[in-house]
């Protein structure tokens, strides 16, 4: 905080009249610099600065898409369960969703091929709200699958920097030959949600059409904001960030992990635990409601992901969610400890 603080009062010093002005519109030029230079870096994703744009939010950025591919009457196909913000979205745009059920190895190939959309939405390296990360076989059909049907997949790697099992997945975007991946990012999960700071990379292809048609609109996050992040990547702070960051919470994670094997072993199966900052726990013996209601009385708030299905099964609702970040250790095993004896009524 110290040295963000120290960003912002740099980024307001800066010379130039600019602090008297919307900003360009499609963001500042050197935060779209340092992007590119980072996700080249962090996620193997090739891009210009001039094929990012900065938007406030992902949701932001899922409506300026819609708006872009003209996806209003048209069938967006969506992992279900999915995220409800942006699902709430694409139906607000006028989007038909399709929604494709999930897999071990994430959502369902032939679902998707037998269905008539035109574009997709898809967390493939942590897939929400069940954490599990696309096969790399599967990757490379859903791009098959983009050429061959010249429908679009919009990639939401809202979480990517955290892995925590396994080799690092390529992003969909660094394998994207044939333009067809919009590629969606933010620093609400790796850096401060406060900021309302996302970006959406564009194929090269797309550049012409979105510049012809948001000619009107302004950019919509503030100059200083994206100056400040700007100087923080520059002087190399965002990076040592994230390093610590992943050792935080590579650390709450394995706590967290060992805590439940420990106090609710045999009470529970662990889903969706490589990567992110939230894990699943599927129940035996107790819906999601009950222990829900019970954890409460105790103090402890878990959550259930039904919200996030648009066609429930019956199965929904023996599921739990648990976040991880913004917890020490001693709460994370101190709030285990409470949830199984929930068990024991």
């Amino acid at each position: 905080m110290k040295q963000w603080k120290k960003c912002l009062t740099e980024a307001v010093d800066q010379e130039g009249n600019w602090l008297f002005q919307y900003g360009g519109k499609m963001g500042e030029q050197a935060l779209r610099q340092e992007i590119s230079n980072y996700l080249l870096q962090s996620r193997g994703v090739r891009s210009a600065p001039e094929q990012i744009i900065i938007t406030a939010g992902t949701q932001a950025s899922t409506g300026l898409i819609c708006q872009l591919l003209d996806l209003r009457g048209k069938t967006l196909a969506m992992e279900d369960p999915g995220y409800t913000g942006v699902r709430s979205v694409l139906k607000d745009q006028g989007c038909y969703i399709e929604p494709i059920p999930l897999e071990k190895d994430g959502l369902s190939m032939e679902h998707l091929q037998k269905s008539e959309a035109s574009a997709l939405f898809v967390t493939p390296s942590h897939q929400f709200p069940l954490g599990m990360v696309l096969s790399i076989s599967k990757r490379m059909q859903m791009l098959n699958w983009a050429y061959q049907t010249g429908g679009y997949i919009i990639e939401d790697d809202y979480d990517g920097e955290f892995r925590y099992q396994g080799q690092p997945i390529p992003s969909l975007k660094s394998l994207d030959e044939g333009e067809k991946v919009i590629y969606l990012g933010t620093f609400s999960k790796s850096f401060l949600p406060s900021v309302r700071l996302s970006y959406i990379v564009l194929p090269p292809s797309l550049m012409d059409h979105y510049s012809r048609k948001f000619v009107p609109y302004n950019q919509s996050v503030s100059p200083i904001i994206q100056r400040a992040i700007a100087l923080f990547m520059q002087s190399g702070e965002f990076e040592k960030h994230i390093r610590r960051m992943r050792k935080v919470y590579q650390r709450n994670h394995q706590t967290l992990l060992m805590s439940i094997e420990r106090y609710m072993g045999t009470h529970v199966t662990i889903v969706g635990e490589k990567s992110g900052l939230h894990i699943l726990l599927k129940l035996k013996g107790i819906t999601a409601i009950e222990l829900i209601e019970k954890s409460l009385k105790r103090g402890v708030n878990v959550y259930s992901p039904s919200q996030f299905w648009l066609q429930p099964p019956p199965e929904a609702n023996s599921y739990i969610m648990l976040g991880f970040g913004g917890l020490s250790i001693e709460e994370i095993e101190n709030g285990i400890k409470l949830l199984a004896s929930c068990f024991s009524e």
